[in-house]
């Protein structure tokens, strides 16, 4: 796979420590307008098909070639037919085709802009340095090509994403000042001028190479690394309150031995398309997640289990010949006419307020007594350490949730590392520090009542090394 193909400089990486899995929830298929001859790579949504990068021939006649006597990319479209067949590709815009490499695309959200990548012209037998264009959609036509304002003859920019607001363009340099080969940097549209590039620091950036960013709707981004090894895998990365989180490696068979890049997917994560060169020549695949989706999750809520308990009938007592004692109904005795008591778990308590002889300990009466109900919050819940040892095994407990009335299918895991369960109880460990947010989903049975839902809860567990 060539991630720097305009200059003829070719990649090939690798990455070690597979995240556990406890099965694959992906589904993977190569889409059949792919070539074992040409390389098919970087797809982007637009119009209901998708736009993609490649060195096929693009006629009979004439080709357009580089020095080296290879084919040109060039900027394709396909989309399929009412039966979802594919269509045969063909050339997505001639006023996009240049004498130069074209190729890859992102599209803002209404499709009136589109970002792409274009050697930038130099001298004579000179290497040619990357860039990125813009163009505006006039009535199906580009138009108004203009570079990007930080486009430089002497380093790189390349693999442009655009945000869903088309506020922020997220792109791969390898500009001086980064850590690595290529970093990831991002751009911000003020007004009408495009922000210094900001590197998007070392939590996402290696020293190796980073490419092929793709910011997803949800906020997620999804780029390529070789983590300095020597293939390129695809991780994620949500963001936090203090930046982006540790990137996560996206599973089997998503990943493979070979390189994997040009990721996209759909609002709710269930369906996309990557590109892997895992059978020699670059392909473009689609994958679908068969791993439930759960959305709107929310933090555990804990149970209040602490009160201060005060009767107000006892004020008449006389408490120089008698004293109060409280029976929390749970073995505990408080002395005293108030109380401050935690219960250890939810449930039905048999309070009791007696007033006691002073000299003698002997009960007189009792002042008041009432069952008190401590409810079981409805949710799915996560029985697991807050902090836990890099390495080290420990086990995940759904076996407290509780949902009234709720005819469950079973339980399904998120670890936030990329690892995927299912089952009530589960043994995971985590190969690097860090914070993770661990989800927990609990799904109906199919055919139940149209008032059960499915639900989902989230907890953060701290790596430490």
């Amino acid at each position: 796979m060539r991630v720097l193909y305009f200059i003829f400089v070719i990649y090939s990486v690798h990455i070690a420590g597979l995240v556990a899995q406890n099965r694959s929830f992906y589904e993977i298929s190569r889409l059949p307008f792919t070539s074992d001859r040409y390389d098919e790579f970087a797809p982007a949504y637009y119009d209901g098909g998708l736009v993609y990068t490649s060195n096929q021939r693009t006629g009979f006649l004439i080709t357009r070639m580089t020095r080296e006597d290879e084919n040109l990319f060039n900027i394709f479209y396909t989309d399929q037919s009412r039966l979802d067949n594919w269509r045969n590709p063909r050339l997505f815009s001639k006023s996009l085709q240049s004498n130069y490499h074209d190729g890859p695309v992102s599209f803002s959200a209404d499709g009136s802009m589109v970002f792409f990548t274009r050697n930038l012209p130099g001298r004579r037998y000179e290497k040619s340095t990357l860039g990125i264009f813009m163009a505006d959609n006039a009535n199906g036509q580009w138009v108004n090509i203009r570079p990007f304002p930080w486009n430089n003859d002497n380093y790189n920019l390349t693999h442009p994403s655009i945000s869903a607001d088309g506020r922020i363009l997220f792109f791969a340099s390898d500009m001086p000042g980064g850590f690595g080969g290529m970093d990831i940097y991002m751009s911000r549209l003020e007004g009408n001028r495009w922000s210094v590039p900001e590197n998007l620091g070392e939590i996402i950036n290696s020293p190796g190479d980073e490419v092929f960013p793709y910011i997803h709707p949800g906020g997620r981004i999804y780029f390529s690394s070789d983590n300095n090894n020597s293939r390129l895998d695809l991780y994620f990365s949500s963001p936090g309150s203090s930046g982006w989180m540790k990137p996560v490696r996206l599973p089997k068979p998503i990943n493979s031995e070979a390189d994997e890049f040009g990721f996209i997917a759909e609002g709710d994560l269930g369906k996309g398309y990557f590109s892997s060169n895992r059978e020699g020549t670059d392909n473009i695949y689609s994958f679908i997640s068969t791993f439930p989706l759960f959305t709107q999750c929310s933090s555990i809520q804990e149970p209040e289990l602490c009160y201060e308990f005060y009767e107000q009938r006892g004020e008449a007592v006389d408490t120089t010949l008698f004293y109060f004692q409280w029976d929390m109904g749970d073995g505990t005795i408080i002395r005293g006419l108030e109380a401050d008591h935690c219960f250890k778990d939810t449930g039905t308590y048999i309070i009791r307020l007696n007033v006691l002889d002073l000299v003698t300990g002997e009960m007189q009466y009792n002042v008041a007594e009432y069952r008190f109900t401590i409810e079981r919050i409805q949710q799915p819940y996560i029985h697991a350490p807050d902090t836990v040892r890099a390495g080290r095994s420990f086990i995940l407990d759904a076996s407290e949730s509780y949902i009234k009335d709720f005819d469950k299918e079973g339980f399904y895991w998120e670890t936030g590392d990329g690892a995927k369960y299912e089952g009530e109880t589960i043994t995971h460990s985590y190969a690097e520090p860090g914070t993770y947010q661990v989800r927990l989903g609990m799904l109906p049975l199919p055919g139940t009542s149209s008032g059960q839902q499915r639900a989902c809860v989230y907890k953060f567990i701290v790596v430490t090394e």
